[in-house]
This record gives structure tokens, sequence and C-alpha cells, in this order.
């Protein structure tokens, strides 16, 4: 999904991880800008509620919105509720607010930034955690594994019914390894887009913290000078 602003695309690969869901290699490499009109054909109320989702992520890259405005109107994309008027009038209200609106884009969309931060590092410190289960259990499964084949082994000469029980529960073993496996890759993976994420965000709340300290450094100036 292209959601046309730089933050968003990246608002909505955090979101996509911290919701569970995988994010494909063509979305990650180019920031979710792989657009959905590019995917195969689907539904046109179905393929509305996409642009609508991605014009909101747009509006909350650019701090158009705040977090909490944010957070309301993708409860309504996700329940299918979202129309193009709720989007509308919250563009009118960002042009007419009273304060500078740079200031408040960029104040909004730092704080989005730190939100997900605190989101993905909670959830990296959890995913982490799983991951070292994991491999612990697949460490104890590959020796259990090792051991019946030994025990095989050692009894193929003195009863072939054991020995096939013992390569039998090792094949089980196996199957249970496998599965595991699978899963600590795909956790792996996901640690992997996780932390590279993070760097990003980061490296764009700098970004915006040096813009918001220009922009008060001006503003200070220009008072002193009215006064």
């Amino acid at each position: 999904m292209s959601c046309g602003s730089i933050l968003g695309d990246l608002f909505y690969l955090a979101d996509s991880l911290l919701d569970g869901h995988r994010v494909s290699a063509d979305e990650w490499r180019g920031g979710a800008t792989s657009s959905v009109y590019h995917a195969p054909p689907v539904p046109l109320p179905q393929l509305r509620s996409k642009n609508l989702l991605a014009q909101l992520y747009n509006m909350y890259g650019k701090g158009q919105i705040s977090e909490e405005v944010f957070t309301a109107l993708k409860t309504l994309a996700e329940r299918g509720q979202l129309r193009p008027a709720d989007l509308a009038v919250h563009r009118v209200r960002a042009q007419q607010s009273t304060f500078p609106q740079r200031n408040v884009e960029v104040g909004n969309a730092i704080r989005g930034i730190r939100s997900r931060l605190i989101q993905l590092e909670r959830t990296r410190i959890t995913s982490a955690g799983v991951l070292a289960d994991l491999e612990a259990r697949l460490s104890g499964l590959d020796e259990r594994m090792n051991n019946k084949e030994h025990a095989a082994r050692q009894a193929i000469e003195d009863d072939e019914d054991v020995a096939r029980r013992r390569l039998a529960e090792k094949a089980e073993l196996k199957s249970s390894y496998e599965r595991l496996s699978s899963q600590a890759q795909a956790l792996h993976e996901d640690l992997v887009q996780l932390d590279d994420l993070q760097v990003r965000l980061e490296a764009k709340m700098t970004e915006l913290e040096a813009v918001q300290a220009r922009s008060e450094l001006v503003e200070s100036y220009n008072h002193k000078k009215e006064t």
C-alpha cells in the first residue's frame, strides 16, 4: 500500500509488524510503496477502503492529524466505516488551525514516531524472549533426536523392533523440530525488520527534531525583534 509520504509508509510498516501481519519483501524494500493497483483485482468497496487507509496514513505521516485522531479514524477504517468526508473534515481543520501549521505537523509527526518506537521496543523485547525460548527448545529436541538415533544404533543388532521404535520416535521429534524451526526463522526475520524499522524511525525523528529546533529559534528571534 502506497501512503504517499515516507513517514506515512514507515508508520504503516510499524503498525503491520505490531499487528502481527507479515510484511512482503516488496513493501519492505520500498517502505510500503507497492501500490494497491499492482495487487490482484479486488472488489471496488475493498479497494476504496484501502485507498482511504492510504490517505489516512498519508495525513498522519505529514502530521496533519494527531495520534488520537489517527487511532479513531483507523478504527473506523478497520470496520469499513471510514468515509472520504471524515478525512476531508480533518484536512480543513488542519488548514484552519490558529497555530503555525508547520509547527503542529512536525509536533504531531514526532509524537507519532515516539509512540511507535515505544511499542516497537516492547514488541522487540517480548519477541526476543520468545525466540530465545524457541531456540532452547530446538536445542533440547536436537539432543533428544541424537539420543534416539544412538539408541537405535545400539539396539539394531539385538532387537530390530526396539530400533524401529527409537527411529519412529526420532521421526516424531524431527517433525516437531521442523515446525519450531520454521517459527523461529519467521520470528528472527520479524526481529530483523523491527530493528531496521526502529533505526529508520529514529533517523526520521532526529530530522524532524532538527526542523522543530530551527523553527523555535526563528520564532524566538522574530519575537525578540517585535518586542
